[in-house]
């Protein structure tokens, strides 16, 4: 479990109360600027709040020792294209304690063909797809114990449809198995569909915390991203979420 109470953080996060339980699935919504990547930030411990308090497992955040912290938790953070030409093979077995890539990982962000390629001749797609798998390696003996936090902002940038559909169902795959994941992104139709929760940022502050159906609703999202929103139900009866100005 992890929870924070009344968190703040100068200019960017305004007391904020949250509880995150084994097998949450939470996108974390909201406008440029709302607040949400430091707020992974916080919740990853990389920085500390102005005032308020964080819990992972019933421990305060800051008890944990760095190593200890990093085997449970990963985050992965919006920018890191690479310059280093380094294979993906080499950069994953650098960052991961040569741990073998499992099948299931790989297949999943599909990697597999260009494994001996060097990063910096990978497209920004590809390379976001290798960035993943480092940062759930790091953890992926938690994952596999089903106790692992993953905080991914931003995933989908940059990623075609079909890769976005992928990594969702595999995080949900990870979150099924008991582990917690709170990811950014501003695909409202992926939440709709993969969130079982959502929490919604508007300028540093928690506006809604609820199942998808409460959350995202006309009014509600056009206020928060001061635009026209439609959503309309197709012939399968799935909610179809539209924005315009």
């Amino acid at each position: 479990m992890l929870r924070a109470e009344g968190i703040s953080l100068a200019n960017r996060v305004s007391d904020l109360s949250i509880d995150l339980i084994s097998s949450d699935a939470v996108h974390l919504l909201g406008p440029n600027g709302s607040g949400k990547s430091s707020l992974l930030n916080l919740l990853a411990g990389l920085i500390a709040p102005d005032k308020g308090n964080l819990w992972l497992d019933g421990r305060d955040l800051t008890h944990y020792a760095p190593a200890e912290l990093a085997s449970q938790r990963c985050l992965m953070e919006q920018s890191q294209q690479s310059v280093f030409a380094l294979t993906v093979k080499e950069s994953l077995n650098f960052f991961c304690a040569e741990r073998a890539v499992p099948e299931s990982l790989e297949q999943a962000l599909n990697i597999a063909d260009f494994m001996q390629r060097p990063l910096n001749q990978l497209s920004g797609g590809e390379q976001r797809r290798v960035q993943i798998a480092r940062c759930l390696m790091q953890v992926w003996p938690a994952i596999e114990q089903g106790r692992a936090l993953l905080l991914l902002d931003e995933p989908v940038q940059g990623l075609d449809f079909s890769h976005q559909h992928r990594l969702c169902a595999l995080l949900n795959r990870l979150t099924q198995m008991g582990n917690m994941l709170v990811m950014s992104h501003h695909q409202l139709n992926l939440a709709e569909r993969y969130a079982s929760r959502i929490w919604l940022m508007h300028q540093g502050q928690l506006v809604a915390d609820d199942v998808p159906e409460q959350v995202l609703t006309e009014p509600l999202l056009t206020q928060v991203f001061s635009c026209n929103v439609r959503i309309v139900t197709d012939t399968e009866q799935n909610r179809l979420i539209q924005t315009y100005l």
